[in-house]
């Protein structure tokens, strides 16, 4: 991730450059181009960050997913009253996050 922000930033900054050098010329047309090319950039910047949040999102959501289930195998394995209920206890609150992280996700696919 952090190899393509750094990619972007320089491909931005490079059209800048170039948006600048036009500007020296006094070359009118070539500043719209870049200005658009510009323009497309950022947006995909935009883009592939957004990407890389929900990503995150859903690999969270997985994570939370696997904790359950391996709770409601010792959950389902045990006989001892105090783990059990220890156990349901971390089941609802990992429940509750996963509630978050949905809204979350949900919200993110909206505002895509």
């Amino acid at each position: 991730m952090k190899q393509i922000k750094t990619r972007s930033y320089l491909q931005v900054d490079d059209y800048l450059d170039l948006l600048n050098y036009a500007k020296q010329l006094n070359d009118i047309e070539w500043q719209q181009e870049l200005k658009e090319a510009l323009r497309h950039q950022l947006l995909e910047n935009g883009k592939e960050t957004k990407d890389s949040e929900i990503n995150t999102l859903w690999r969270h959501f997985d994570q939370i997913n696997d904790e359950l289930l391996r709770l409601f195998d010792l959950l389902r394995n045990s006989n001892n009253a105090a783990d059990r209920n220890s156990w349901s206890e971390q089941i609802w609150e990992l429940k509750l996050e996963r509630i978050k992280l949905e809204k979350q996700i949900q919200a993110s696919y909206a505002h895509f």
